[in-house]
Parts: C-alpha cells; sequence; structure tokens
C-alpha cells in the first residue's frame, strides 16, 4: 500500500514545479533566440525535474487525483517538443511551450498548494573558515539584522567548525536583546554564504550543508573564467577588454608595442589591489599604481616583469587601457550592484560613478575615491541629452547582462557587481564582474534584497545546484577496507575512464608516470564517494592493478568523455574546479561548424574540400553535376554512420553506396531517397576527392596529435587506414586495417618524395589544430584529423575528431605526451590558485 505524501514532500514538489515554470520561461526565451545549444541543455533540466516529479507521485498518494492527471499530459508535450527539438523546429517547439506545457506547469503547481503551512524562516550567515560576525563590516551586519527583523525571520552566524550533523546542530553565533550570544539551534532553513570556493576547493562540511540545505551564493569565477564563458556563449563578448595572460615577459613587451598604454592587474583580486599602468616612453619604461610612477630603463623593467608579473604567487593579466575620465581628468567607472528580491527578480540596488583622485590611476573607493548620483554625473560629463540617454542604456545594460550571466551559470546567481567604463567615442565597456561586491554607502538597500531572497530560497525550496543520487555499485570510503595511499608532495595525475576500457593506455601511462615521478592511478565514475571527497584508484604495482582509497587528483586525464551528456553530469559536476586535459562535451561535434570555421580564415583554401550545407535535394545534383562524385554525410555523427557515396553514371543513373549496401538509382528514385534522408537530419554535401590504393581500396591518413609537455602540438602517430568499403574508411574491427605511412607512401605514390608529404601533412596539420583551438575556448590536448591525398598526392582534410580518438597500438607514444602534458597543466594550475 502506498504512503501519502508528507507536508514537506508536498511542498518540495510545489517548489520543483516552481523552478520548472521558471526553467520554461527562460527555455522559450532561447528559443525565440535560436540559442540552440543553450536551449537543449535547458530542456534536458525540465525533463529531469518532471522525472523527479513523476518518480514521487509513483511512490505516494496524495488526497486528489489531480497531480498524476496533469503529469500524464505534461509527458506527452514533452515528447513532441523532444521530436521538434530533433528537427529544429522551434517555431513549433515554441507553440507547444506556450500553449500547452506551460499551462500544463501551472495548473500542476497549483494542484501542489494545498499541505503549505506558514513558518518561520532561520537563515544562516556561514563561512567556511571564520565566523561571518569576524570577518564583516559593522555597518553590513548591523543592516542584516535589522532587515531580518523586518522580514520577520531568524538570522544566525556560523562557521564550519560550529556545524554538528550528528545531531543535527550548530553552535551559532546570535544577536538577541540587543547583544550577541551563542546558542545551540537546529539547521537553518537556508545558507547565506560568504566568500565562492569550486566544489574541488570545498571542505567536506561545507559540501555536506549543501546536499542538506539550500545556498544562496554561487561565484562567477575569476577575472580569466568568466570571460572565457563569455566567449564560449557569444553574447556580450564585444564588451570584453582584450587581454592575455602573462605567462613570460615577452607577451609584456609585444602589447606594449602594440598599445600606448596597458593595464595589468592579478587574475585573482579584489579592490584595486595589485593593478599597474604600464606605458613605454622612447627607451624607458614608465609603471604606475594607486599612487605612484616609476621610470625603468629596459634591464629594470625586466627585473620587474619577472619579480612582480612573473612571481609564482600571483598570476597577471595585461589587457587594453580604457581611458575613461571626467572632465577633470578624475578616472571613474559605473558600479552596478545587481541583487534578486524577494521574488527571485534581478533588480539593480544601486547603479553610480566611482570616481578617483587625479593623483590616481583607479576609481575604488577603497582607494579614496568617492561616488554620485548616476544621472546628475552623466548629465554634467556628456550634457543632458547624452548623459540620459547613458543612464538608460547602462540600467538596461546591467540588467540584460546580468540575466545573461545567470542564464549561463544555471540561474545560480543572486548578486553581482558589474564595473563598466564609457570611452571618448561612447562605447561601453566592461572591465570585470564581481562577486559580493562592496556596499559602503547602502548596505541598508542591500539588506532588504539580501534578506528577501534567501527567503525566497528558503520558502520555495529552492536548490540552486544538481543534486546526485548515489547509485547502489558506488564507492563508500568509510565503510571500505582498502589500504589509504599515502601522499607525498608529487603531482597526482588521475584517469578518469569506463570500467571495462582496455588497460594497456593505462598501463603505458602508469610506466610514464613512474618514469617521471608523478602519482598515476585510473577511477571511473562508481569509484567516487561524493561525501568524503575520495576515489577508490586503481593503481599498477608490480605488473597488476591494486585498488586503494586516495584524495582527488591534482588534474585529471579524461579518457571517459562524457561531459554533458545525461547520466554524467554529476560526475563532471563534483570534479569542478580540478583542471581536465580535455573540456570538450563528449557528443560529437558539428562538422559544418568546423569547415565554416577553418575557411572563414581563408588559410585552409587549399585543403578545404568544396562542401555546402544540403537545405534542398537539388544542392546535391548541384554537386554531383559539378564534380560528378561526392560525399553526404550527417553534420554530426563519427564512425562513418550515415555517409553516402554518390557518382553518375551513363543515361542518368547513379551509383551510391553506404555502409556494405550498394545500389543504382534513376534521377527520379535517388530524389526521393534523398528527400528522405535529409527530411532526418542536417546533411552536408562535399566534392569526393578520389583517395584510393594502387589496389583500388579507400584509405585516409590518421594524424593523432597531443600538445606535449609545454603544451604545444606534438604527434602521437600519423598512419594510413584501409577500408574494405567502396568509398568509407573501415575500422579494424570491421575489416579495415592500418599500416606504416611512409612504406605505405612509398607504395601507393612511388613518384613523390614521400619525406616531403610526411612534413607536408605534419605542417599542415599544426596550423590546423592551432586554428581550431583558436575557435573554441574549452581547454583540449588531444586532436585527431582524417586527411585525403588525391591522386596526385595532394593533401586535403576531410574531418577533424577531439571526441575520444581511437588508439591502436601506439599507447606509449600517446602516454608519453599525455602523461607530460598532465603535469603541465597541473603545475599551472598551482600556480593560478597560489
Amino acid at each position: 500500500m502506498k504512503t501519502k505524501l508528507k507536508d514537506e514532500q508536498l511542498i518540495q514538489l510545489q517548489n520543483i514545479s516552481e523552478t520548472l515554470i521558471e526553467a520554461t520561461e527562460h527555455f522559450i526565451s532561447n528559443i525565440k533566440e535560436r540559442q540552440f545549444g543553450q536551449s537543449i541543455h535547458i530542456f534536458s533540466s525540465i525533463v529531469e525535474g518532471y522525472e523527479a516529479i513523476n518518480q514521487t507521485l509513483r511512490l505516494y498518494t496524495t488526497d486528489t487525483d489531480d497531480s498524476k492527471v496533469i503529469l500524464n499530459k505534461i509527458e506527452p508535450n514533452l515528447v513532441l517538443i523532444a521530436k521538434e527539438l530533433e528537427e529544429k523546429n522551434l517555431m513549433k517547439v515554441a507553440e507547444i511551450v506556450q500553449f500547452s506545457l506551460t499551462p500544463n506547469l501551472r495548473k500542476l503547481n497549483k494542484s501542489f498548494l494545498k499541505g503549505s503551512h506558514n513558518r518561520t524562516i532561520t537563515i544562516g550567515v556561514f563561512h567556511d573558515k571564520v565566523n561571518p560576525k569576524e570577518i564583516y563590516p559593522t555597518e553590513r551586519i548591523n543592516a542584516l539584522i535589522k532587515e531580518s527583523e523586518a522580514q520577520h525571520v531568524h538570522l544566525i552566524f556560523f562557521s564550519s567548525e560550529d556545524v554538528e550533523f550528528e545531531t543535527k546542530k550548530i553552535h551559532a553565533t546570535v544577536f538577541k536583546n540587543s547583544e550577541w550570544t551563542k546558542q545551540t539551534v537546529d539547521f537553518p532553513n537556508v545558507i547565506d554564504n560568504i566568500g565562492f570556493a569550486s566544489k574541488h576547493q570545498q571542505s567536506i562540511t561545507e559540501r555536506k550543508l549543501r546536499r542538506l540545505i539550500p545556498f544562496t551564493s554561487f561565484g562567477v569565477g575569476n577575472k580569466l573564467f568568466l570571460p572565457k564563458m563569455m566567449v564560449k556563449h557569444r553574447n556580450f563578448a564585444q564588451l570584453l577588454v582584450p587581454f592575455k595572460m602573462i605567462t613570460d615577459e615577452q607577451i609584456v613587451y609585444d602589447y606594449i608595442e602594440k598599445q600606448d598604454i596597458a593595464v595589468v592587474k592579478p587574475i585573482l583580486g579584489a579592490r584595486g589591489e595589485r593593478i599597474y599602468f604600464v606605458q613605454k616612453k622612447g627607451n624607458r619604461f614608465t609603471v604606475s599604481d594607486h599612487r605612484h610612477e616609476r621610470i625603468y630603463n629596459k634591464e629594470n623593467f625586466q627585473e620587474w616583469i619577472q619579480n612582480t608579473l612573473l612571481h609564482k604567487k600571483v598570476n597577471y593579466m595585461i589587457q587594453q587601457y580604457i581611458d575613461c575620465h571626467t572632465i577633470d581628468k578624475e578616472p571613474y567607472d559605473i558600479r552596478a550592484h545587481v541583487q534578486k528580491d524577494s521574488k527571485g527578480t534581478w533588480q539593480i540596488t544601486k547603479i553610480y560613478p566611482r570616481i578617483g583622485s587625479k593623483e590616481s590611476i583607479l576609481s575604488n573607493i577603497s582607494r579614496g575615491g568617492r561616488t554620485e548620483d548616476l544621472l546628475p554625473f552623466l548629465t554634467t560629463q556628456f550634457g543632458k541629452q547624452t548623459g540620459e540617454q547613458y543612464n538608460k542604456e547602462l540600467t538596461d545594460l546591467s540588467l540584460d547582462l546580468t540575466k545573461y550571466l545567470d542564464r549561463i551559470h544555471n540561474f545560480s546567481l543572486h548578486e553581482l557587481g558589474l564595473d563598466l567604463a564609457i570611452d571618448h567615442t561612447g562605447r561601453f565597456w566592461l572591465h570585470e564582474v564581481n562577486n559580493g561586491p562592496q556596499s559602503t554607502y547602502h548596505e541598508e538597500e542591500r539588506a532588504i534584497h539580501a534578506i528577501g531572497y534567501a527567503k525566497y530560497i528558503a520558502e520555495k525550496g529552492i536548490v540552486k545546484q544538481n543534486q546526485f543520487q548515489l547509485s547502489e555499485n558506488q564507492f563508500v570510503a568509510k565503510t571500505s577496507k582498502l589500504p589509504i595511499e599515502k601522499l607525498d608532495n608529487r603531482h597526482r595525475v588521475g584517469m578518469l575512464k569506463a570500467t571495462n576500457d582496455d588497460d594497456k593506455l593505462a598501463t603505458a601511462c602508469a610506466y610514464v608516470a613512474h618514469y617521471e615521478n608523478v602519482q598515476f592511478y585510473t577511477f571511473s565514475p562508481q569509484d567516487i564517494d561524493y561525501n568524503e571527497m575520495l576515489l577508490r584508484g586503481e593503481f599498477y604495482e608490480n605488473g597488476k592493478w591494486i585498488s586503494k582509497i586516495v584524495e582527488y587528483p591534482d588534474v585529471i586525464y579524461d579518457r571517459l568523455r562524457l561531459k554533458g551528456i545525461r547520466g554524467y553530469n554529476d560526475v563532471y559536476e563534483e570534479l569542478e574546479g580540478i583542471p581536465f586535459t580535455n573540456e570538450f562535451h563528449g557528443n560529437s561535434m558539428s562538422k559544418l561548424e568546423v569547415y565554416d570555421q577553418l575557411s572563414s580564415t581563408s588559410t585552409f583554401d587549399d585543403i578545404i574540400i568544396p562542401y555546402q550545407r544540403v537545405h534542398k535535394v537539388r544542392d546535391i545534383f548541384q554537386y554531383i553535376d559539378e564534380y560528378e562524385a561526392v560525399i553526404i554525410k550527417p553534420e554530426v555523427g563519427s564512425f562513418a554512420r550515415g555517409v553516402h557515396y554518390i557518382s553518375k553514371r551513363e543515361k542518368n543513373n547513379y551509383f551510391v553506396t553506404e555502409s556494405d549496401t550498394e545500389k543504382e538509382y534513376n534521377e527520379i528514385s535517388l530524389r526521393k531517397y534523398l528527400n528522405e534522408l535529409i527530411s532526418k537530419g542536417t546533411f552536408i554535401v562535399q566534392k569526393y576527392i578520389h583517395t584510393r590504393t594502387i589496389d583500388g581500396s579507400p584509405f585516409d591518413i590518421r594524424v593523432h596529435m597531443f600538445k606535449n609537455r609545454n603544451d604545444e602540438w606534438d604527434f602521437a602517430s600519423i598512419y594510413p587506414r584501409i577500408g574494405v568499403r567502396y568509398a568509407t574508411i573501415s575500422t579494424t574491427i570491421t575489416g579495415g586495417y592500418i599500416g606504416n605511412l611512409l612504406g605505405f607512401l612509398d607504395r601507393n605514390f612511388p613518384k613523390v618524395n614521400t619525406e616531403q608529404l610526411k612534413q607536408l601533412i605534419k605542417s599542415k596539420s599544426i596550423v590546423v589544430a592551432d586554428c581550431f583551438a583558436s575557435f573554441n575556448t574549452g581547454n583540449f590536448n588531444e586532436i585527431a584529423l582524417d586527411i585525403a591525398l588525391d591522386i596526385d598526392a595532394r593533401p586535403y582534410l576531410i574531418e577533424v575528431n577531439v571526441n575520444k580518438p581511437g588508439i591502436v597500438n601506439y599507447e606509449f607514444d600517446v602516454a608519453k605526451l599525455a602523461i607530460p602534458n598532465a603535469i603541465y597543466i597541473a603545475e599551472q594550475n598551482k600556480e593560478m590558485n597560489d
């Protein structure tokens, strides 16, 4: 017999349904803006929320059957949307969402309203390391206390050392009867946390609290991470000030040669600390900070770069200087302090100019600057009409940008400080985005939204991060009898792989890691203990694999490659903060997008095979008329699935082969077949490059590249792949075979200087890999190119593959590059965080 839903469960279902409504609103917004990738991501979250409600209602009963009836109507809505998304029929998707899904979700939410009860909310103000009372400004604490009383909520202050999980109690600091006291209280309903750390850097106490209690605050990353996110998602990227990471002194010299003046700032920094303005004047170099200007000759300037900018404890970036001064020559910027309010809606708490001293290069208030009201300031600087226009544009931009940043951070943000600038041309720039911005002169206004949003989160039960369910086979360190691996000061390289993966590569990596003097182990998703932040690692010792308990690694060599794939999000979210060798999502990339990116540079006109996206069947026939033989392939896919070869024969007959199937068509029957084919997805038509051995077999050249210990592209293997089908390459599993490159070239191209041809293939591959990397912001250290050679041995690029290229009998060649590059990544990450 099913158990009846408890009040708490009913409230939770109501909260989930409200979150689904919110997510659906963002989903339809993305659909209208034709942001397909982001739409897919949000739709997956909607489906997961639906399944969570459905699973609960299958196990419990309610007072009425209304919820289940409505839920049964929602399922076909989701199925229809999924089908239309596959076809990229966005207008139909919008119609289903607007007229079916959204109304049904609202009805579902109303059906859960029964059982809701008023309760007094307790907000816990929390910092992992130290009680917030000791580090928060007195003005902020007083404002929070005053507002908590106005909104009828309890306020407690605590750190990790005050938490007892066994009793679910907290030894909190509380302001009561006009004095501070220590009280032992129940866990709060919501936690307003200070400070933002990635999961990897959170203490076990904080991680456990996050799984039990909603948190309000999530960060946007440092000055390097956020621009990468914005560039990746395209929108608002034009606001970013161009910059480069300083990894050697030549970067500084090159930058100030191009720019009259440059700004140098730390990746991790606040309140205008350690910011320098650098300028070259003849043979001298001027370095200015907050108050002082120093002039160096080249030798002293080089010494300053080495001792300051390349110091291992701080990582710096150099960027274009945006001249932003008042008519009185005072530096200024515009700070927009934005927060979510008691309804979860973004509001501008305060937007104001920060004006620095004439003697300073900074506008920061903490450095002696001042503030004014925005509109009078703008009208004074730019005149009444322009000032009013800028005031409106800055206000609109602040909200639009904030909502966008919230969206690309999974709607988890709640408070930001945007630092904007206006240059002499009237162009707006974004200097940076701050977590937990200062509010020296408006603490009470800030407190209204801070308390209101925390109360909103508690009442709605909204958890702004993905939670996970432990599978039955998940590793639990506390109950394990495995030995604990002793750690030392060596780097730890962990290989994430599937449980049933071949161990040849792992064994090769273990040998290379031993030679490189680093700790190496493998682990699978089932080997993660999420609660204790420990792994069941496999160590290669004395010729066999031994299981041990070990801490998370310093860097992850990802051979699983399932990031972004449903069912594996928890794994990658858990390991967030640890650098990965590959940050690409696990699904295949768009071939069309890759071709378009490379073609846009005009650098690869000699190796890009003529191609076109197929809109109509006539596109294919036009290519056949022009080139006689063509290849048709899906925009997304691998292993030659769905690849067709078509050639024109006599009397308007056509020869078509796909996989092992060969068939002849007349024009009418071919048009019918192609119409059915392209209705199933997006396809590309390409000129067919006659790339065959002297025996008539199709072949290509696989160029498998890895980054080395210097983070430069190197070659793991270059080898021919010979197929047994008519026009496509076969895998070794399906009968294809591989060979030695120079021997293969000597036999099939006897009139060609094969050593020169090999070097040509290598040089072209390096340029393609560098160009591809420039278009993709995610880190990756492995790429495989498939190269065709025509009858004159001219190379052409067939495809680019970064999604786990196969390795056939050259595992040690891969390991000799992969492990040193993983060490490089670990060292770079350590320098960033020191």
